[in-house]
C-alpha cells in the first residue's frame, strides 16, 4: 500500500477531508454512553445503594443486543447505506441516552440500556468508516484512525464533562445534558457532509456495490474462514481486555487515594493518549505489516497494569499510566478494521466489520461486569488487573499469526478463497 505522504495520498485528503468532520463526529458520539459509565457509577451508587456489577450490567446488555445485533445492522449499512442509516441513529441514540436519566430501579436501569443498546447499532463504528472507505485508499490507514480517534476525543472530554455536570445538577441533568449538546452538533454535519461516492469514483472503489454473487464475495463464507475467526477472537479478548481496566479508571484511581475530580480529570488522559495512539497506529498500518503493528500494540496495556500495581495515591503516576494505555487504545477499533478491510476487502465491510463491532461491544460491556464483580467479592481491583496481562499475550499472538493479504480483484472479491474453519 502506498504511504500516506505520497501524492495520491495528500490528493485525497485535499479532496474530501471535509467527510472526515462527520465521520469524526459520529463516533466521538457513539462512545458516550461507555466513557460516560465511569463517572456515573459513584453518584447512582450512593442514591440507590446498588452494587457496582448491577450499574455496570447495563453495558453487558448493551454488549449481548450488540452481539447479535450488529451484524444485521452491518448488513443493513451495505444494502440501505450509511447516510440513511447515521441521519435516523443520531438523534434516536441521543433520546435514548437521554432516557437513561428516567431510572429508578435496577430492572428499569436495565431496560433503558437494551433501547439504548438498539440505538447505538445506527451510529457504531461500521456505519462511519463504510462511507470513508469509499474516499480513502492510499492513506485509508491514517483516515481510519483520525475518524476513530474520535473515542479518544471522547475519553478525553466525557469523564470531566460529566463530572462537572454531576458536581452543578445530578447524575440525571447530566445525561440530558449530554445528549442535548450531542445532538445539536452531530446531526447538523451528518446531514450536510456525510455523503457516499458518487459514480465519479474510481473503478477500485466499486467494490461495496451491491450485486455480487457467488462464495468468494460471500460475507458468510468469509465469517466461517479460519483467518476471520482469529481476527474476531483477536477482538474480543483485547476488548474485555481493555475495557476492564479502561471502564474502570475513575474508581481505581479513586481507590488510590485520589479525588474524584482529579481522577476524572486524570483518567482523561486516556483520550490523549488515545488519540496520539491512533494517529501514530494509522500511520504505522499505511507502511508496516498491520499484523505486526497490532500485534505490539497490544502489548502495551502491561505497562500501566505495572504502575496501578505498584504506585498509590500518586498522581504523576497515574497520569503516565492513563497516557500509555491511552497509546493502545487508540490502535484497537483502528486496527480491527483496516484489518478487516485489508484482509477481507471492502465489499462486505459493513457486516464483517459490523460483526467485529459487536463482538467489540460484548467484550466491553462484559469486562466492566467481570471486573466490578470481582471488586464486590475481593474489595479491590488488584486481583482483576493481574488476570489481565495473559489476555494481552494471547491477543498479541492471534494478530501476529493472521497472515499475509490476500489479493483481490477489480470488484474486491479475493482471487483465492480461504479455507473454512472445521465444522
Amino acid at each position: 500500500m502506498a504511504g500516506s505522504g505520497e501524492p495520491g495520498a495528500l490528493d485525497e485528503w485535499r479532496a474530501h477531508w471535509r467527510v472526515m468532520v462527520p465521520c469524526f463526529a459520529g463516533i466521538v458520539l457513539c462512545s458516550a454512553h461507555g466513557y460516560s459509565l465511569g463517572v456515573m457509577i459513584r453518584p447512582i451508587e450512593q442514591e440507590f445503594g446498588w452494587a457496582r456489577a448491577e450499574i455496570s450490567a447495563g453495558l453487558l446488555i448493551l454488549s449481548v443486543i450488540a452481539l447479535v445485533a450488529s451484524p444485521v445492522a452491518g448488513t443493513a449499512v451495505d444494502r440501505l447505506g450509511a447516510r440513511r442509516i447515521a441521519l435516523v441513529g443520531v438523534p434516536v441514540y441521543c433520546a435514548s441516552l437521554a432516557m437513561l436519566a428516567t431510572a429508578g430501579s435496577v430492572g428499569t436501569w436495565w431496560g433503558l440500556w437494551a433501547i439504548l443498546a438498539l440505538a447505538n447499532m445506527t451510529v457504531m463504528p461500521a456505519v462511519w468508516l463504510a462511507i470513508l472507505n469509499g474516499y480513502f485508499v492510499k492513506s485509508r490507514g491514517l483516515a481510519m484512525a483520525v475518524a476513530l480517534s474520535g473515542t479518544g476525543m471522547g475519553a478525553a472530554i466525557y469523564p470531566f464533562l460529566l463530572n462537572t455536570l454531576i458536581e452543578w445538577q445530578g447524575w440525571r441533568e447530566a445525561y440530558v445534558i449530554l445528549a442535548g449538546i450531542a445532538l445539536l452538533i452531530v446531526f447538523p454535519v451528518t446531514f450536510f457532509l456525510f455523503r457516499p461516492v458518487r459514480l465519479s469514483k474510481p473503478e477500485s472503489l466499486q467494490n461495496s456495490d451491491a450485486g455480487a454473487q457467488g462464495p468468494a464475495s460471500s460475507a458468510r463464507g468469509q465469517v466461517w474462514s479460519v483467518r476471520y475467526l482469529k481476527l474476531a477472537a483477536a477482538a474480543t479478548i483485547y476488548a474485555i481486555a481493555c475495557s476492564a481496566l479502561t471502564a474502570n479508571t475513575v474508581p481505581v484511581l479513586i481507590d488510590q487515594n485520589l479525588t474524584p475530580a482529579v481522577a476524572a480529570a486524570t483518567a482523561g488522559l486516556l483520550g490523549i493518549g488515545s488519540i496520539a495512539g491512533r494517529l501514530l497506529g494509522g500511520f504505522l498500518l499505511d507502511r508496516f505489516n498491520g499484523n505486526m503493528v497490532a500485534a505490539i500494540c497490544v502489548l502495551i496495556p502491561i505497562i500501566p497494569i505495572t504502575i496501578f500495581l505498584n504506585t498509590d495515591g500518586s498522581q504523576a503516576w497515574a497520569a503516565v499510566a492513563c497516557l500509555v494505555m491511552g497509546l493502545s487504545i487508540g490502535t484497537e477499533v483502528d486496527c480491527c478494521a483496516y484489518l478487516a478491510a485489508r484482509h477481507f476487502g471492502t465489499r462486505n465491510f459493513g457486516a464483517l466489520f459490523g460483526t467485529i463491532n459487536g463482538l467489540l461491544l460484548f467484550g466491553n460491556g462484559l469486562a466492566p461486569f467481570l471486573a466490578n464483580y470481582g471488586y464486590d467479592v475481593m474489595k479491590t481491583y488488584d486481583y482483576v488487573l493481574l488476570a489481565l496481562t495473559p489476555l494481552y499475550v494471547v491477543t498479541s499472538y492471534l494478530f501476529a499469526t493472521l497472515g499475509r493479504y490476500p489479493d483481490f480483484d477489480e470488484d474486491g472479491i479475493p482471487l483465492q478463497q480461504e479455507s473454512r474453519a472445521p465444522a
